[in-house]
């Protein structure tokens, strides 16, 4: 995404749309693309409390001309004459005001041909229709493994635990993919102040987490479960090869040469075992939920 988000500036797409949450972890990626552009641009940062300010600047240098009206503050961002990117966080309330929506498309008509954005970041889309046309839009995604491990070492050092093994820390980390970069400090300095350290034994406190997260969407439904693979009643091949690719999702195995499952349909008559088996595969891997498995129902046609 990082690079999509680069190639827009540098084609001088006028206005992009950023969807996200994370608002430090984006202002940081834009920060970095500014620094390497050439030539490279300044980043302002707006919001409805403080106002336009130059990024890294603090709230001192606040005084961009009273710019907390956006219409004011995309003026001001006209008139720059340097190169810059200009971020307005949450704008999508003044979606409706018709004096915003002319304005932005006033900007979009001066940026042309100039090295000027204006990124609306915003985890709601809220795009009016005036804009449609003009805008890029980009989800800024969740932190990847590399990401959570600068976190995870961040906190280990906290703690000053031992070092940990790989198996350990690979388990810490796929517990917590999925969540912001906030939510993962969150979670481990929870596991430490739980427990006093972070090991594989607090996994689960890492998926507890996953699991209020997805009662807060309203969307999904977490189910428990408490049963375990040998619950199951017969399929002892199955079993048996779940068992053996407990594994296969580790980056040791990756190292090795074993490729990761691409997937698996179980099909079968209600009541054969098919969502026992995804639950429980779920438990013995230690993972929310197993994305991969499929199950469907076969119908008897008489």
């Amino acid at each position: 995404m990082k690079e999509e988000l680069s190639i827009l500036i540098q084609a001088q797409y006028p206005l992009i749309y950023l969807v996200t949450s994370e608002e430090e972890r984006a202002e940081q990626t834009i920060a970095a693309i500014a620094q390497q552009s050439k030539p490279q641009q300044r980043v302002f940062v707006w919001t409805m409390t403080r106002g336009l300010i130059e990024f890294g600047s603090g709230t001192r240098n606040a005084s961009q001309h009273n710019t907390l009206s956006p219409q004011v503050a995309v003026e001001h961002a006209i008139r720059q004459r340097e190169p810059s990117i200009f971020i307005f966080k949450d704008l999508h309330p003044f979606s409706d005001s018709a004096d915003v929506t002319r304005w932005l498309r006033d900007a979009i008509a001066e940026f042309k041909g100039t090295q000027k954005t204006i990124i609306l970041m915003s985890p709601v889309q809220q795009i009016p229709i005036e804009l449609e046309k003009e805008v890029a839009v980009l989800d800024f995604p969740l932190p990847d493994m590399a990401e959570l491990n600068q976190v995870l070492s961040q906190q280990l050092e906290q703690l000053r635990a031992r070092r940990t093994t790989t198996e350990t820390r690979e388990k810490l980390l796929k517990a917590a993919l999925g969540l912001t970069r906030d939510e993962a400090e969150k979670v481990y300095r929870k596991a430490q102040v739980t427990a006093g350290r972070l090991t594989e034994a607090e996994v689960d406190v890492v998926l507890s987490e996953k699991k209020q997260l997805i009662r807060r969407n309203g969307i999904l439904e977490y189910i428990e479960e408490d049963e375990t693979l040998d619950s199951v009643g017969g399929l002892e091949e199955l079993k048996h090869w779940l068992k053996q690719r407990s594994n296969a999702f580790t980056e040791r195995a990756r190292e090795y040469g074993l490729p990761q499952p691409k997937g698996m349909l179980i099909l079968g008559v209600p009541g054969c075992g098919k969502s026992l088996i995804a639950k429980t595969t779920s438990r013995l891997w230690g993972c929310l939920s197993c994305g991969w498995i499929w199950v469907g129902f076969m119908t008897a046609l008489w």
